[in-house]
């Protein structure tokens, strides 16, 4: 098996034992694989997912994470905890764009039929199906970590480079983060007129605050490892002292093709090896020797005044007036001046979500719903096809109604 598979079931790792499979699950290249292994006298699980080439988490591989977390918690009492962990490349996605625009658009056809011949509203909406069910999907797989979490400690390993979307909020379930050195993370949602739906909100309040969860949710920058240590989303940083592989150039393109895809299996070893003891030894080392944030020792990525000023701008359609539709390499110094333009009816959810946050108030799987119900409605907004296009053409978007 290509992927992380060759670094967790290694015998390169000192003091830990893979001892074999307790959920498998596999569909053409992707798989899900749950090992009991053992570190330190300690017996646990190790969770690892593989969808390559930008490991996208489709509705199959949320299936297989939903049955494998029932298998983990019914063999609870044996372990002592959970890591969990994928393979380490250079991009780390969120959902499929192409298969939601052709969904969307389906429906958007279906609907025009609908409402031609009389349907209700009721039956129009659940036209949007197949939107909601992912996002239930997403809901319950954090219902499932945050419950395994009563029980065991539960550690992500985030290696590799920047994560968007659900790769990013999937590792924010866990207890503890440990990250890679080059890693990051990226809510881009409110570029293309949603918000995180699988709890990301949610999570990154716990781990991070107010003020920096308004700043990842609304201005969609990318945040880096050091960053996320500093405001409390990372437990841990490894330093990789190597770098991402590099595409060669030459006047044989299928050679260059499999010489990079080769380098990327052995930098995803390497980089495994290094990251997946220091997961271990969150998962088993003694409380209070792991790492923690107090609120008063957070960095803030920005102050309030800035976030809402960044955000007031970018969220205005008519700045980019003179901009809109064209390729972002066309106009890249004055979308780097400016930022990409932000979809209004994202902000103005991710407002609504956190306008009533009290730390001390905070209902964590009621706010989950919250975030999910958003999301939902988002995907049923008119402009959410443009943040959409724009996004796969890699152009500025035109976010009037």
């Amino acid at each position: 098996m290509k992927g992380p598979a060759r670094w967790v079931r290694s015998d390169k790792i000192r003091g830990y034992k893979n001892i074999g499979p307790i959920y498998e699950w596999s569909e053409a290249q992707a798989y899900l694989v749950i090992d009991r292994v053992t570190v330190k006298g300690k017996t646990g699980a190790v969770l690892y997912y593989y969808s390559p080439p930008v490991h996208q988490v489709g509705n199959p591989g949320l299936d297989a994470y939903l049955e494998g977390l029932d298998h983990v918690l019914r063999k609870k009492d044996d372990l002592k905890f959970l890591v969990l962990c994928g393979a380490n490349d250079p991009v780390h996605a969120g959902g499929d764009l192409k298969e939601s625009l052709n969904q969307l658009d389906r429906t958007l056809m279906m609907k025009r039929e609908k409402e031609a011949a009389g349907a209700s509203p009721e039956e129009v909406d659940r036209l949007f199906d197949w939107a909601d069910t992912r996002l239930k999907k997403g809901q319950a797989l954090h219902g499932k970590i945050r419950g395994i979490s009563t029980h065991l400690r539960v550690v992500a390993v985030c290696g590799g480079g920047m994560r968007f979307g659900g790769s990013a909020e999937i590792p924010l379930m866990a207890d503890y983060l440990v990250g890679d050195s080059r890693s990051g993370m990226c809510f881009s949602e409110a570029m293309i007129g949603l918000v995180p739906g699988w709890a990301g909100i949610a999570r990154s309040l716990v781990k991070a605050g107010l003020t920096n969860t308004k700043y990842m949710g609304m201005t969609s920058r990318e945040v880096t490892a050091d960053q996320l240590k500093e405001i409390g989303i990372y437990t841990a940083v490894v330093t990789i002292p190597f770098s991402f592989p590099r595409r060669q150039k030459s006047d044989d393109p299928e050679a260059d093709k499999a010489a990079y895809l080769a380098d990327l299996e052995t930098h995803d070893e390497e980089t495994g090896k290094l990251l997946l003891p220091m997961g271990l030894e969150l998962g088993v080392c003694p409380s209070e020797e792991i790492p923690t944030m107090k609120e008063h020792d957070r960095s803030m990525l920005a102050t309030e005044e800035e976030i809402s000023l960044e955000v007031d701008r970018r969220k205005d359609p008519d700045n980019y007036a003179h901009l809109w539709g064209k390729p972002l390499r066309e106009v890249k110094d004055e979308v780097n001046r400016m930022g990409r333009p932000l979809a209004p009816q994202s902000v103005e959810a991710l407002d609504r979500l956190v306008e009533d946050y009290i730390p001390s108030q905070f209902d964590e799987a009621s706010f989950v719903e919250r975030e999910m119900k958003a999301d939902a409605r988002l995907y049923r907004d008119s402009r959410f096809r443009a943040g959409l296009i724009a996004t796969l053409q890699q152009s500025v978007a035109d976010y009037r109604k």
